[in-house]
């Protein structure tokens, strides 16, 4: 699934203007926790699905991306977590923001881990989430249509390509094996490309990488 649908579907309940908003239009709280750039998770679906089959909510569904969060980081590595003070996460964000987290015990998991972290509230957090998927272009390599085979550095040429504001600086990626698991983008806080910090990389074997396909291969033909 191209994650710009995400975009789509906010805005279709109502909140185009919202989404189409500056992120630094939003209004902090007092006693946000200080950070330096985001990072945006990107998971690829059919990886994440074949060691967590159970997972119907995501994997039902048979995507290619999936969000898997928002991290506010520091500069230096590492970034702050579980911060105190913030508001509730409402059903109705929980609803809307399922178009690019499926499952709703990850949305959770993200708004109580990093969310809270954000200073923002839990509708500016993800309206931000939503608006940082909404201007990337995800590669045609990534259709999803048929497995296929790239190294660590085609797949960062790839997105580099489909997004000319990034440079392979503000791309890494994270691997289990051979295959390939998630994308991760580096952005300012008003969601501007940047260098990603220097605990943020590339964690991938070299050599060639499998990107599987978000749908079975076809049974091959009884012989006759």
């Amino acid at each position: 699934m191209n994650v710009r649908r995400a975009l789509a579907a906010w805005c279709a309940a109502g909140l185009m203007a919202a989404a189409a908003a500056p992120a630094l239009a939003l209004v902090e709280s007092p006693g946000a926790a200080p950070f330096d750039y985001y990072v945006l998770a990107l998971s690829w679906s059919p990886a994440f699905c074949a060691s967590h089959p159970a997972d119907r909510a995501e994997c039902g569904l048979r995507r290619g991306f999936t969000v898997h969060g928002l991290w506010p980081q520091y500069a230096g590595g590492g970034g702050p977590e579980h911060c105190e003070g913030a508001d509730a996460l409402d059903q109705k964000t929980v609803e809307r923001v399922k178009a690019a987290i499926p499952d709703e015990r990850l949305i959770h998991h993200e708004w109580v881990v990093h969310g809270t972290c954000s200073g923002l509230s839990p509708h500016d957090y993800f309206r931000t989430l939503i608006q940082a998927i909404g201007q990337l272009a995800i590669p045609p390599q990534f259709d999803g249509a048929a497995p296929r085979t790239m190294t660590a550095s085609q797949i960062v040429a790839a997105f580099a390509k489909a997004n000319p504001s990034l440079t392979a600086r503000s791309i890494a990626l994270r691997c289990r094996a051979s295959e390939l698991e998630e994308v991760h983008i580096c952005l300012s806080r008003d969601l501007h490309p940047q260098p990603c910090g220097p605990d943020v990389r590339t964690r991938c074997r070299s050599g060639p990488l499998t990107i599987e396909a978000t749908q079975p291969s076809p049974p091959a033909p009884l012989p006759r």
